[in-house]
């Protein structure tokens, strides 16, 4: 299973840990496999994956304060690690508290300017807050940096839709690789003829995606979700 992030994989490999249930813990999973590639290093103990894969469960259960409580306590014995403040900051988000969640997104940053995962995090609670001018913005300076990342382009057309810049979404969207590592282009698409009113082909860019990319595609759906984007 590939879960390399698109324009990302040949910066990051990630371990077999990685490719477990630990991508929900992310807004958009696919970065905190690359989370994990990234910081692995850090979390040697057999004992702290065996933690983090009991936050999991609880997490997968949506019991998001037992979740929180033994990241406490993984914190506590690794109080700097950008993974896991990254993981506490993806908690508060799922309990919407966005105001914990990006103060938590924020200590990963500090702790590691370059990390991936709470960077995107920061934008997608712009997002979800509905702050779509400064999300895109953020997003967009990400690209700076990684101008082919399929995620990244993707969150830029929902930010412009949300800002009914159609002509930006559209020049983005256009932009994007097909066919590609993701199913960006098939989602970005699927959010552009919705935002147009046309949901029968937007069904239809969404069931390609499906038909292609399989289980990947469940990330893009939690984000349509967010999003608001209802095509049943």
């Amino acid at each position: 299973m590939d879960l390399r992030l698109p324009a990302m994989g040949k910066r990051f490999k990630v371990p077999a840990f990685a490719q477990m249930r630990i991508l929900i813990f992310l807004l958009l999973p696919l970065s905190l496999a690359t989370a994990w590639g990234q910081v692995s290093a850090l979390l040697p103990e057999e004992s702290t994956q065996a933690a983090i894969e009991s936050v999991l469960a609880d997490f997968d259960a949506k019991k998001n304060d037992e979740a929180l409580a033994k990241l406490e306590i993984l914190q506590k014995k690794l109080p700097d690690d950008p993974l896991i403040l990254n993981l506490i900051g993806s908690v508060y988000s799922k309990k919407k508290d966005y105001l914990a969640a990006e103060s938590y997104f924020r200590k990963a940053v500090k702790k590691s300017p370059s990390f991936f995962p709470a960077l995107y995090n920061i934008g997608e609670i712009l997002f979800l807050e509905k702050k779509y001018t400064e999300a895109r913005a953020h997003f967009q300076a990400m690209r700076s940096s990684d101008t082919r990342n399929e995620l990244l382009q993707f969150k830029v057309v929902l930010c412009d839709l949300a800002l009914n810049d159609t002509e930006g979404a559209k020049k983005v969207m256009n932009a994007i690789k097909y066919p590609g590592d993701s199913p960006a282009w098939y989602y970005a698409n699927a959010a552009y003829e919705n935002h147009a009113g046309n949901k029968k082909k937007a069904r239809e860019y969404v069931a390609g995606a499906k038909y292609i990319f399989g289980p990947k595609t469940s990330l893009f759906d939690e984000t349509f979700e967010s999003a608001g984007i209802n095509l049943r």
